[in-house]
């Protein structure tokens, strides 16, 4: 099973929570309380994202975290490179020396390789600022629990 961690999954919701109002500082606090994400993981999270360049820190009495860059400007694919690191289908395609003694002779690989690069693609061509367009209202039942997150936000 291909599946993004946890984290990552999570990483994107934080972010999309802070593009919908980019103008504001968030405190993870806040956010916590309203992705019913626990503080800890979030505080986790958003440094991760600061140290990515994705988010701006702002100390002080009112600080919290700040987009670094515009929703527009900021692609899937960066925000789980900044949690989990390189899109990666298999052990072979990282840059760095891999595991597997079947490389030399593996028929699969380049196309493996080709899979990877279409993967990465997709998820680079999704941009934050396309996760936080209005979401349909017939999604979900209409209770608070059942809406997603960004119809939760707009209402």
């Amino acid at each position: 099973m291909i599946k993004l961690s946890n984290l990552a999954d999570y990483a994107v919701e934080l972010m999309c929570c802070i593009a919908l109002k980019p103008a504001d500082v968030h405190s993870s606090a806040d956010l916590a309380d309203f992705t019913r994400i626990q503080v800890p993981t979030v505080s986790k999270i958003l440094g991760t994202l600061v140290r990515a360049g994705l988010l701006t820190s702002h100390r002080g009495f009112n600080g919290g975290f700040s987009l670094a860059a515009p929703a527009d400007k900021i692609s899937i694919t960066n925000i789980i490179e900044a949690v989990d690191g390189p899109v990666q289908l298999t052990n072979c395609l990282g840059e760095g020396t891999s595991d597997c003694d079947r490389i030399s002779s593996c028929g699969t690989r380049s196309q493996w390789y080709r899979i990877n690069e279409a993967v990465k693609a997709a998820l680079g061509s999704v941009l934050l600022s396309h996760m936080i367009e209005s979401v349909p209202d017939f999604i979900g039942d209409g209770t608070a629990d059942d809406l997603p997150l960004i119809s939760r936000l707009i209402n």
